[in-house]
């Protein structure tokens, strides 16, 4: 931060550059004013009036608030005066015209000068100088872009006095109300909210009275919130269940009777495709839960998850049974019980389908609303089907390999009756 070029212990406060705006102000009122601007470590020639032919004296004075503090004073016919500190080594007076220029100014040489030349005539000039430095590179980043909800780009200067920061997006300049300044070298764009339309590049000016520097960043808007993403991979895994496990219902329906499995291959086919119903019901039913947590609560959902409750409840207990006890559901003789047990599985099939159907389609329109491309879940649903059939190709290779094994044995036997 520029200080005043009088030393601290002749102040009575920090100096500021907001205190050179009524510096400037009542240099402006009492009369000519000249303003200069230069960057650090560089050289500024402060010239003298204009309107004088003659130089018989000149007085150079730093100018502060109602202090006054003399740089030099020169008559004419004497030597050249001695310049006083902080200026000396690194000041040169001209006689000829009552300039001066300073060389490798700072910071603090920042400040309101004033030149008297003839001090009879009265003949002045003040000075109002800002040694500045040139600012640096903005540095722009955003927060979570998501469509539908409050975005943010920030332009942030690391060094160097801001005077003003514009910002444009692919080349056009915004409205100067779309940028509001949180302090002087920062900046935010506010996104309210943030929408397809805004994906583009964003690009932040920042300049002072020396010097500017531009940078730009490439802005997307994502359609899909990371808990919408979650609910989209739920999803596919649950339809991949429930498809793997429809699989497992139907092909012992489409066999013979004389080939239909039975026995202990029948118990861990009918354990495992329920099981996976289940299973396919709670991830379904998770997912329903999370995309109203996000979208807020919507008949099209509650009604689908109470008929997954149901079934997770039924093939819950029927999949323990099977595995645990399987003599009471062969004892069972009420019908409602056995067709309630014998429907909930496919039932729970196509309750699951049209769930996840529902919410993969709704996650596609939400994903259309930002300019990101869509989550790859082609990886997960392949290896989710391979995990999931696994169980039941070990069950069908069994049973086909039982089955030859019969085959064998009956020729076997018949041979020998012949």
């Amino acid at each position: 931060m520029p200080t005043c070029s009088i030393s601290p212990a002749h102040l009575p406060f920090p100096c500021h550059p907001g205190l050179l705006v009524p510096l400037q102000q009542a240099a402006e009122a009492a009369g000519p004013l000249e303003r200069k601007a230069t960057a650090v470590g560089s050289s500024v020639l402060l010239p003298g009036p204009d309107n004088v032919t003659h130089v018989f004296s000149v007085r150079w004075e730093h100018l502060n608030g109602t202090r006054s503090r003399t740089i030099l004073q020169y008559y004419s016919g004497s030597h050249n005066p001695a310049i006083h500190a902080p200026y000396a080594g690194r000041a040169i007076f001209h006689p000829s015209n009552g300039s001066l220029l300073l060389e490798d100014v700072q910071e603090s040489d920042s400040g309101l000068y004033k030149v008297t030349v003839n001090v009879g005539d009265r003949e002045s000039l003040k000075i109002l100088l800002e040694v500045l430095k040139p600012v640096s590179r903005p540095r722009l980043w955003s927060s979570a872009l998501v469509a539908r909800a409050t975005g943010e780009v920030l332009c942030d200067v690391a060094e160097g006095r801001v005077d003003t920061i514009t910002w444009k997006k692919d080349g056009q300049p915004l409205p100067p109300d779309r940028g509001f300044h949180l302090s002087d070298s920062l900046s935010v764009l506010y996104l309210r909210p943030a929408k397809k339309s805004d994906c583009g590049s964003y690009s932040c000016n920042a300049s002072n009275g020396i010097s500017w520097q531009e940078n730009s960043l490439n802005v997307t808007i994502a359609g899909l919130s990371p808990p919408l993403k979650d609910v989209l991979r739920i999803a596919v895994v649950a339809v991949v269940f429930a498809a793997v496990s429809g699989w497992g219902l139907i092909f012992p329906v489409c066999q013979s009777e004389k080939l239909r499995i039975r026995g202990e291959l029948w118990r861990w086919l009918s354990a495992y495709t329920c099981g996976l119903v289940c299973v396919a019901s709670v991830l379904a039913g998770t997912a329903g839960i999370l995309w109203m947590r996000e979208e807020g609560p919507s008949i099209a959902i509650i009604l689908p998850e109470i008929a997954l409750t149901y079934v997770i409840v039924v093939t819950f207990l029927v999949s323990t049974t099977v595995i645990f006890q399987p003599t009471k559901l062969i004892q069972l003789k009420s019908k409602t019980a056995q067709r309630t047990m014998g429907y909930a599985a496919p039932g729970g099939v196509v309750s699951v389908v049209l769930t996840t159907s529902f919410l993969i389609k709704n996650i596609h329109h939400r994903h259309e609303e930002g300019c990101t491309e869509f989550v790859d879940v082609t990886a997960l649903a392949v290896s989710t089907a391979a995990v999931s059939a696994l169980p039941l190709l070990a069950i069908f290779l069994c049973y086909h390999t039982t089955q030859g094994w019969l085959k064998e044995r009956d020729s076997s036997w018949a041979d020998k009756e012949r």
